[in-house]
């Protein structure tokens, strides 16, 4: 049994903490504050609901919300061109404005009451200690914040929890600008980097450090220098930050950066001299020396169904598979070991292969960590993924329903499959070719494929995108490029690809980087939105699929390309904000909503 992590239960306390005001004001606080903040074990309670209000983008992330269940379909991958949501995906945009929400100011209003009430009672603890419960209210305080301000750009500040005194036109408040939050998110995190602890050891593994607030503040403060430098400001600044600080910004997530890894305390994974299952394994180790902030889940408390929703067809549990297949369009953004590009369809176009897996080899090692292909090794055995055969006469029979069924007795009295176990068609789910697996356990025994039934960890700052977030900054300032070429070769060392020079270090191939290594881990939407391109890459988009046939005359595969759905993608460039929820609006006359909305 995992002991001292953040196992996130529903307590008794997030009823009784709950919000239902303008921003934050509670009801009635029907608990006294001494039964919370006397005692070691009701600091610890309050904490552990705070961190479960953590709005982390994490397995249980989905367009309905946080830590909910839910298939493929409405997740990050499915919005941002990595993956597409199987043979039954319908979306034709990636959302209204409204799909990725997050305001919620009970939640600060919670963390606010901590802040303002535990120092009271803060003497009858060690000082290390009580600065250490200070330094994680900050740090939640500040992703609270961050999550708010990259989807709406400027929020109302809230330093104090509101009380109600009779007059409500006093509890509506107006957003303060985009730059106000952004500098209040790095007040926040250098005060928790102060606070904190530089370890786990005393407030327990799944709570954070020092480093993990390094952390955050790297990734929010990278956001805001591209915001300020490829975003517009609007409405006073509520949205935007003037270009001219982009650089200052880029600076705070350099030294951020440098930071951790002076501290000599964090590494990139490198257990397994095998570098495609040494990726692929980085993510299920828990003794990882490249964790720094990870959620914990366990069976019966918290546990996610990531196996039961994208497992391959073939492997299967009672339930659900194949939920999200990576598009031809991402596979192909891996480079083969020479850094030559994939060109996998360019390549396969005309050529016939002993086995499909041919096609892939020499490939970048994150390539076959994070990608399942088409007779890749996986839980022992060939992930057999065919979409169809070419017959004698050079037609094609495909789309059957069942594989053991669906099979085909050639002139010579040969009977063939027409399709693979895991694929491609209608039956197995996988419309594209290939499968995830980025954080599949491939030691999960079939019968344990189930909802609620996954336990990996979620990595949600790991030492490889803080190296990158570094190394983007660098690049964006034109300053310490020593650094950053060290560090972009060392990712690429890892996943046994060839050296960049210095002179190949730019910010398209840095932003290239970081797609791949941060593939699947709700990190590439975010991306597309600060550099402000996903109007451009993913407007009027059909992603399309690659999949092997078998000729039965040559005896040999032979891939195809084709579109994996109908629908194109569209979005609109209002959506680099989120709508602020009219029902706010309608609360509070203060809250201006963002551009293109009204």
């Amino acid at each position: 049994m995992k002991i001292n992590k953040i196992l996130v239960s529903f307590l008794t306390m997030v009823m009784s903490f709950s919000s239902c005001d303008y921003l934050d004001v509670p009801p009635i606080n029907i608990m006294q504050d001494d039964a919370i903040f006397k005692s070691e074990s009701g600091i610890k309670s309050y904490m552990t609901t705070l961190y479960y209000d953590l709005p982390i983008e994490d397995f249980r992330f989905t367009q309905q919300g946080f830590n909910v269940s839910g298939k493929g379909q409405g997740r990050l991958p499915n919005v941002s061109g990595e993956a597409m949501c199987h043979s039954s995906d319908d979306i034709s945009t990636i959302g209204d404005g409204t799909w990725w929400g997050c305001w919620d100011y009970g939640k600060v209003r919670r963390v606010n009451y901590f802040l303002q009430n535990f120092p009271a009672y803060q003497k009858n603890f060690s000082g290390v200690l009580g600065n250490a419960w200070l330094g994680e209210a900050y740090f939640i305080r500040a992703y609270y914040y961050f999550a708010m301000v990259k989807r709406y750009g400027g929020v109302p500040i809230l330093k104090e929890p509101q009380e109600y005194t009779g007059d409500i036109e006093v509890l509506k408040v107006p957003r303060n600008t985009e730059k106000e939050c952004y500098d209040f998110i790095a007040e926040d995190l250098d005060e928790a980097a102060r606070l904190l602890p530089d370890n786990e050891s005393l407030l327990g593994k799944g709570r954070a450090t020092k480093y993990a607030a390094l952390a955050l503040k790297s990734r929010a403060m990278l956001y805001a220098g591209s915001i300020a430098r490829y975003g517009k400001m609007d409405l006073n600044g509520l949205v935007g930050i003037e270009e001219s600080l982009s650089d200052g910004y880029f600076k705070q997530a350099y030294d951020a950066v440098k930071e951790i890894e002076k501290s000599r305390k964090f590494s990139l994974y490198e257990k397994n001299a095998d570098k495609e299952k040494n990726f692929a394994e980085l993510f299920l180790a828990e003794d990882s020396p490249e964790n720094i902030f990870v959620k914990y889940f366990q069976r019966n408390i918290n546990a996610h169904g990531w196996d039961v929703y994208f497992v391959p067809y073939q492997y299967r549990g009672s339930g659900f598979s194949s939920n999200m297949n990576p598009t031809l369009e991402f596979v192909e953004m891996f480079e083969r070991k020479d850094g030559t590009p994939a060109n996998f369809a360019e390549r396969a176009r005309g050529a016939y292969f002993d086995d499909p897996s041919e096609l892939f080899e020499n490939m970048d090692a994150r390539f076959g960590g994070s990608i399942i292909y088409p007779n890749a090794k996986f839980k022992g055995e060939a992930c057999s993924i065919q979409k169809g055969l070419i017959l004698e006469d050079g037609s094609k029979k495909e789309d059957a329903v069942d594989y053991e069924k669906a099979v085909y007795t050639a002139k010579d009295g040969k009977v063939y499959h027409i399709v693979g176990k895991s694929g491609c068609g209608n039956y197995s789910g996988n419309m594209t070719g290939f499968f995830m697996r980025k954080y599949l356990n491939e030691n999960l025994p079939t019968a344990e494929i189930l909802e609620s039934y996954s336990e990996q960890h979620w990595i949600d700052f790991r030492y490889a995108e803080v190296l990158l977030n570094g190394i983007e900054a660098a690049v964006e300032m034109g300053q310490h490029l020593d650094d950053a070429l060290v560090w972009i070769n060392d990712i690429r060392k890892r996943a046994d690809i060839k050296q960049l020079s210095s002179s190949e270090l730019t910010v398209d191939r840095v932003r290239h980087e970081r797609r791949i290594e941060l593939a699947f881990e709700n990190q590439t939407y975010w991306d597309l939105r600060r550099w402000r391109i996903a109007d451009k890459v993913i407007e009027t988009k059909q992603y399309t699929g690659l999949c092997p046939y078998f000729d039965i005359n040559k005896q040999k595969y032979v891939f195809e390309e084709s579109a994996a759905n109908k629908y194109y993608y569209t979005f609109s460039a209002k959506m680099y904000y989120e709508r602020i929820p009219d029902g706010e609006i309608a609360k509070n006359g203060k809250l201006i909503q963002n551009p293109y909305y009204n």
